[in-house]
Formats: C-alpha cells, structure tokens, sequence
C-alpha cells in the first residue's frame, strides 16, 4: 500500500500553460519529508535508479494522478526529491510538471541542479527504452523563488511566460523544455 502523500498529489495538475486551477503551488518540501517518513515505514515500493544508484525511483497515482518521484537518498536519508506529474501536452507531445526539494540542511551545495538532471536522465532512459523518444518538462516557480528560477532558469530553460496563480494571487513564471533521447543533460 502506498502510504506517500504530502501537499502535491495533483501536483501542477491542470496547472500547465496557467489554466485556472483552484490548487496552490505544490509543495514538494512537504512531499520530501512524508517521502522519507514513507521510507522509514516501509510502505514505498521504490527500485534503484538504472542510471544512477543512488536515486531511488517510485511511480503512484494518487487521485488517479501518476506521479514519478526520483529521491537522491545518503544512506537511508532523502537529501532530495524531484517529482514529474502529466500536463497537457506540448505540440501533440507529453508533458510533465516537475518539481523538486532539497533537504534543509543540504541547500546551497548544488544538490537541486545534480538532482534534477539526473532525475531527467533516468527518466529519458525509461521513456526512450518504452519508445517515447521525445517529452517536454515543465516548471511552474513562484516569482519570490528566486533559487529555483535560477535552477529553472539553469536545466530547463529561460522564462518562457509569466502569470498569476489563480488559488494564491502569487505571481508565477513557467520554463518549458523539450526533452530528446539525445538531449544532453
């Protein structure tokens, strides 16, 4: 049984190319700490990373939602989480939400950005295998997250729009990236 849930089980569901949605930005913080209390109960049936070993990886589909969480784990702990949850598709191609955490005490040591890309990594490795040899990730940051726009900013792309969130009144910025089986991370 999946006993993993936190604040972002419709995670930027609904939330792509800022449809009105009545959901606030996910919190993925949240997510990383019942991730690792998950863990802890042993109620995730996770695999290693193909790619990277120390990435665990784990697909639910809370609300009917599929969800692909990818934790960089040291030892038994997350350090940090990045989780891809389905949007409309771009250009007739599939689309995913991303979002990502970084344990409290890891921030500021370029954690975010190794996790983020590795977690693409792994998941361009299981599309292409599957035979999807293209996908777009998109990111949806607060205006006031200045370090995951330059994460954003960094793996996926420069600012392609800017809005409004419907359910805070935030002011938001999305990245788009069209991900290929020989796109380098």
């Amino acid at each position: 049984m999946n006993e993993y849930a936190g604040p972002s089980e419709k995670f930027a569901a609904g939330r792509s190319n800022y449809k009105e949605t009545n959901m606030p930005l996910p919190d993925v913080a949240s997510a990383l700490k019942s991730f690792q209390e998950a863990l802890i109960r042993n109620t995730l049936q996770v695999r290693r990373g193909e790619l990277d070993r120390e990435m665990l990886v784990h697909m639910d589909r809370p609300d009917g939602e599929t969800r692909l969480s990818y934790a960089r784990m040291d030892g038994r702990t997350v350090v940090a989480l990045v989780q891809f949850i389905p949007c409309d598709p771009v250009e007739g191609e599939p689309c995913f939400s991303v979002g990502w955490a970084v344990e409290e005490t890891r921030r500021g040591q370029g954690k975010a950005r190794e996790v983020v890309l590795a977690a693409l990594r792994e998941m361009r490795n299981g599309f292409t295998r599957a035979g999807m040899n293209a996908f777009w990730v998109e990111a949806i940051v607060g205006e006031d997250n200045i370090a995951s726009q330059k994460l954003a900013e960094r793996v996926i792309s420069p600012p392609v729009k800017t809005g409004t969130d419907s359910y805070s009144g935030d002011p938001i910025v999305q990245y788009l990236r069209r991900i290929e089986a020989q796109s380098e991370l």
